[in-house]
């Protein structure tokens, strides 16, 4: 029962059904449109390439993608709430070749295009059989009315529904098809948000980077899935190799017999099952391992009955159904280990979960008392020695004055000296305790305080902040040394004319994202940002550094934040 509520009735009561389904679904229109864009800009760009003419043209086709994978990230950021690193805004103010050889060597850009062909290639066979299954469902739980309808419409293969009785019969098939279609969009969007965020998000895998003693965190679930790079270069090989074919195909035989389907599907499904193995972990709640094993048995599975079905539906459509044999025996396979997996391990999961929860709140504990020992410390500077020094100076600015009336010069040289030393002592206190824990953070917020290091900035800084309220101080804190490291990165090395700083909350979790148009380049692992992304990954959060040579650095933060 508790999975049917957790995979049924809540995806059903939060709407997450539906716009998974919409996600699924929307590459059957997208996909099929970046499909038809990649192949014919390739064609004309590489066949006019000799004169000159399919230069413009590879450029503009590479603006395109840009613009249709941005548009893929919004999509998603709508429809799953996964938000992933925008791309910094081009200088189009470099000459046209220059422009060309960055496009060329962005890495970022073949993935764009991997993922979009992955959008045609995988997402619409996905999105069809997520469809047909629902369809299917609904087909039969309204069976009875289709046999009132029209008597032949309730037919079933090679059982025909002759009376009223056998229809009502179908209902409960109808219903648990379309009550299964409901996980099957989940986990079909939640793999496909997985697979985006390996090809679409940041540009080298920062946040998943191991400590500077090369040994790993226990108890820390990595950011992006293991193995995600190399699945990244298994679906752009697997583009490369497919577009061209294709493209031979259009030049040599346009119309003929599609003889690129024996490498488009055959391919296709030993990527879908990579991708079953490498992404499972994002789809199981709290990396609940056994369940992981399932779900890339499920996935495996589920890739070679898709191949065999499209050989049947290419070699022989509409002849004997012959895949019905070997999918029945692989879903029984399936149906055998998800016994074991939820009939077995419930105790066992059910301790795990409960010490993963006072690890949790213990962590949490302790990050909550560190933050308190460090305001503790900034307002014991500030009521204590900084008082201290703010009366020498002034005490020392009084007996100065008075030493220049008496006319003892030695005395005088010596007084003003020690002042001008109180007061920059007393500048060096006030930077400390700014950089230990800002007072303007504790007394107004975070706003203010980003604002504060915005007008503080050499760079023009734009701000948006929208919070809906004081944030638990940790979190504040995190997001604020966020902005100022990132703020003073951009003063010292990128060259930038204008710096973005976005903060938002919401699904549990503070966004902060810092973008500027600087030089780029960049170094994921240098002291500052290994400094800053310890500090989010002690509120288990991720910090993710996106900064090409071709120009541009943005720096997002996603800490988790409650609800």
């Amino acid at each position: 029962m508790t999975a049917v509520r957790r995979h049924l009735i809540e995806p059903l009561r939060t709407g997450g059904a539906l716009r998974a389904l919409a996600l699924v679904a929307s590459a059957i229109p997208l996909g099929t449109l970046w499909f038809v864009v990649l192949v014919t800009g390739w064609a004309v760009g590489l066949g006019l390439l000799i004169t000159l003419v399919g230069l413009p043209i590879l450029l503009g086709l590479a603006y395109v993608v840009r613009v249709a994978a941005e548009a893929e990230r919004r999509l998603l950021e709508a429809l799953t709430g996964e938000r992933l690193a925008r791309r910094p805004v081009v200088r189009h103010d470099a000459p046209l070749t220059a422009r060309l050889r960055g496009l060329a060597g962005d890495a970022t850009i073949w993935r764009e295009q991997a993922y979009l062909l992955l959008r045609f290639v995988l997402g619409l066979p996905l999105a069809v059989v997520v469809l047909a299954l629902l369809g299917e469902g609904l087909r039969l739980a309204l069976a009875p009315a289709y046999y009132r309808a029209g008597g032949d419409v309730a037919d079933v293969g090679a059982w025909s529904v002759d009376t009223f009785s056998e229809a009502v019969l179908l209902v409960p098939a109808g219903l648990a098809l379309a009550a299964a279609s409901v996980p099957a969009a989940v986990w079909a969007a939640r793999a496909w948000t997985a697979l985006a965020r390996g090809l679409l998000g940041e540009a080298a895998p920062a946040a998943a980077a191991p400590p500077a003693d090369g040994g790993a965190r226990p108890g820390r679930r990595p950011p992006r899935p293991v193995g995600s790079r190399g699945l990244a270069v298994h679906a752009a090989a697997y583009a490369i190799v497919n577009v061209t074919l294709v493209l031979i195909w259009t030049a040599t035989t346009p119309g003929g017999y599609f003889w690129p389907f024996w490498t488009l599907v055959p391919l296709g499904a030993i990527l879908l099952a990579h991708a079953a193995l490498v992404v499972s972990p994002a789809l199981v709640p709290g990396g609940r391992w056994g369940r992981v094993g399932l779900v890339r048995h499920a996935g495996v599975a589920g890739a070679l009955a898709l191949l065999l079905i499209a050989i049947w539906a290419f070699t022989t459509p509409g002849g004997y159904f012959w895949p019905v044999w070997p999918v029945i025996a692989l879903a029984v396979q399936v149906a055998i280990h998800a016994t074991r997996v939820f009939v077995g391990t419930g105790a066992r999961e059910d301790e795990l979960t409960e010490r993963i929860d006072v690890l949790t709140s213990t962590r949490a504990g302790a990050v909550d008392a560190q933050a308190a020992e460090l305001r503790r410390i900034e307002r014991d500077l500030h009521d204590g020695a900084q008082a201290r020094l703010v009366a020498l100076a002034m005490d020392l600015g009084m007996a100065r004055d008075r030493l220049a009336a008496s006319g003892d010069a030695r005395a005088r040289d010596l007084v003003a000296g020690a002042h001008e030393e109180a007061k920059r002592a007393l500048v060096e206190l006030r930077d400390l305790a700014r950089g230990i824990h800002p007072a303007v953070l504790s007394d107004r917020g975070l706003e203010a305080a980003v604002g504060s290091l915005a007008g503080a900035s050499r760079i023009p800084v734009r701000v948006e902040v929208d919070t809906g309220g004081r944030l638990e101080p940790a979190v504040e804190a995190a997001a604020y040394f966020t902005v100022a490291e990132s703020l003073a990165n951009a003063a010292k090395h990128s060259g930038a004319r204008v710096v973005e700083v976005a903060i938002g909350r919401g699904d549990g979790v503070l966004r902060v994202r810092v973008s500027d148009d600087g030089a780029g380049g960049a170094d994921p692992q240098g002291e500052g940002l290994t400094g800053l992304r310890r500090r989010i990954e002690a509120h288990d959060g991720i910090l993710r550094v996106v900064s090409p040579e071709a120009g541009g650095t943005t720096i997002e933060a996603v800490i988790p934040c409650g609800s």
